[in-house]
């Protein structure tokens, strides 16, 4: 006799192959949402505004939903939503430093002019200072000069 044991494996309860453990209804909403929200953090780093806020907003979205009737969230659902909330919170601060950077220093603040203007001339034929003075003067002959 041998250190292995050579028994036959036992028969299978009730005559056939064990059973395959039932898959949760709202497992692939559950992984989406995860696949969703990690992808959000990235895209609030690169500089894209929308993305991020529509990544996050379906992977909050589909989090919820693959709760289904349970009390309880699936642990991808779960890390799914953390990485959706983290992603927004990543691109509202990009956005608002951004949004100060250029409103508070003079000098990027000069820079974006110049670099806004400089393309609204090769795209329309006239500066955006231009543009914007024509704009102007429409609207004081429309509504007054107040």
């Amino acid at each position: 006799m041998n250190n292995y044991n050579n028994n036959p494996l036992p028969p299978y309860p009730n005559g056939g192959p064990y059973p395959l453990p039932a898959r949760h209804p709202g497992s692939g909403f559950a992984t989406a949402s995860l696949v969703l929200g990690i992808l959000s953090i990235p895209l609030a780093f690169i500089g894209t505004v929308y993305l991020p806020i529509i990544f996050s907003g379906l992977a909050l979205l589909l989090g919820l939903l693959s709760r289904g009737g349970d009390k309880a969230l699936l642990p991808n659902a779960k890390v799914g939503l953390f990485t959706a909330l983290l992603g927004f919170v990543i691109n509202i601060l990009v956005v608002a430093s951004t949004f100060i950077l250029l409103f508070t220093n003079p000098a990027a603040n000069q820079a974006f002019h110049d670099q806004m203007n400089y393309y609204y001339e090769r795209l329309y034929g006239e500066s955006f200072d231009d543009a914007l003075e024509e704009i102007k003067q429409g609207f004081r002959e429309e509504f007054g000069n107040d």
